[in-house]
């Protein structure tokens, strides 16, 4: 039996913290993006490390991480010297990123790399068998890659139109 939470709030960030590790994040991001899209605004990291537990440099360190991304703004207001942090609600700006991000990271390494392998063995007889395999992931890497770009430019797009 599940347990029912406190609040609407408690339950949202339950939900928003699954979707994140569905999506592949570690635990730590995933449950500093479920309080963070469940605040109305900005946060401090004081408070931030209140509610999740964790240390002020885990939380500065991952928070930066995540400003790099453009996901969230770090900043401080006059006459104080605590950092806020304020979350781009925008999660379809967020996977847009992810989207990116594992395109940069699994497809195009594959595009770049695969076919100088090729080139290095295809005169090679005994490594026809291994080329036949390697040649046939390449082109998959190379219908991925594509349906990737439509994919991204599609949520572009689709961000643009949600924005007017």
């Amino acid at each position: 039996m599940k347990k029912i939470r406190d609040s609407p709030k408690e339950e949202f960030k339950e939900v928003v913290y699954e979707s994140s590790k569905a999506l592949g994040l570690d635990d730590f991001p995933s449950r500093l993006i479920s309080v963070l899209q469940s605040e109305p605004g900005e946060i401090s990291l004081g408070e931030l490390a209140e509610i999740t537990g964790y240390s002020l440099s885990g939380l500065s360190t991952t928070v930066k991480a995540m400003e790099e991304r453009q996901m969230v703004k770090r900043f401080k207001k006059p006459k104080s010297r605590k950092i806020y942090v304020l979350m781009n609600k925008n999660i379809t700006s967020f996977f847009i990123e992810l989207q990116k991000k594992r395109y940069e990271q699994s497809v195009l390494p594959s595009l770049e790399k695969i076919p100088a392998i090729i080139e290095k063995y295809k005169d090679i007889e005994n490594s026809r068998e291994e080329l036949e395999i390697i040649e046939d992931y390449y082109q998959q890497t190379l219908f991925l890659a594509a349906e990737s770009r439509k994919f991204i430019q599609s949520l572009e797009n689709g961000l643009k139109e949600l924005k007017k």
